[in-house]
């Protein structure tokens, strides 16, 4: 599609998400970060996520392109987990309680293997299946993604209003937006919206804006040739002081050194 559509959503299957063309922004629970080509992504069952892209950054009707495989943990049969030889599936399972973000030559190997299982048919598709998730346990090129006292509120009648938010404060977050000015449009006062928004997304209104800030920063730090000085006010900061300082606390390096450090500026 042109951009991922999904909202911020959390369902009781396992999913796998591999994508192969597009960029943006990905949450996870109460975690921030940006996406690329090749990330490879394991969320838990009930863990709210979303993955968006800038509409204006869409290349085609076709830019977004991502596979996906969602799994119950007993689609194999309750007994299939107290096998012994399936002792490191299910802790890839349990494990995926906080989201598993791949990396490396894992990430690679593992998004091939989930595209290759969406062309199998019949019981080779059952055994390839097999063969991932056996894969994705035994490796070590990983990195957890929500915190671990992290606790969605999973109340449906909820969802409507929290991806009302989301969705606005991901449309204006490089403008001046405030907590009275989304509480306003999400039909709340501003004390009652801000406790409601910590119980659903496990972080503050401030503390998600400066993270989907700065996570906005690190694409514009990677990918093109503005100034720190330029990304900062194209971010949503008022001055260059404060884009510093949050940026060292989130990402516990300033801009410039992030810059550096990036492979995608290195390659």
């Amino acid at each position: 599609m042109p951009v991922f559509d999904s909202p911020f959503h959390y369902h009781p299957e396992i999913e796998l998400t591999y994508v192969s063309s597009s960029f943006g922004q990905r949450v996870v629970g109460d975690h921030f970060d940006s996406f690329k080509p090749g990330d490879l992504v394991l969320h838990g069952p009930n863990l709210p996520h979303v993955y968006y892209n800038d509409p204006k950054n869409s290349k085609s009707a076709t830019w977004a392109r991502t596979s996906i495989l969602q799994f119950g943990k007993d689609c194999l049969g309750s007994e299939f987990h107290s096998l012994k030889e399936m002792g490191m599936i299910s802790n890839l399972i349990h494990r995926s309680q906080r989201g598993i973000r791949f990396l490396a030559e894992s990430a690679r190997v593992g998004g091939n293997m989930l595209e290759q299982l969406m062309e199998e048919r019949g019981t080779k598709r059952i055994t390839s299946f097999i063969g991932l998730l056996d894969y994705l346990a035994g490796r070590d090129e990983y990195e957890y993604l929500a915190k671990p006292a992290y606790s969605p509120l999973l109340n449906p009648k909820h969802e409507d209003r929290i991806n009302h938010a989301i969705g606005y404060i991901y449309e204006h977050h490089a403008g001046k937006l405030r907590l009275a000015e989304v509480a306003s449009v999400s039909g709340m006062p501003p004390e009652s919206f801000r406790r409601f928004f910590k119980k659903a997304t496990g972080t503050t209104f401030i503390g998600f804006l400066n993270e989907l800030r700065i996570s906005n920063a690190c694409w514009f730090l990677q990918q093109s040739n503005q100034t720190v000085t330029e990304i900062c006010f194209a971010c949503g900061f008022s001055n260059l002081s404060n884009f510093n300082r949050r940026f060292r606390k989130i990402k516990d390096m300033t801009p410039a050194e992030y810059r550096k450090k990036s492979p995608l500026r290195s390659a």
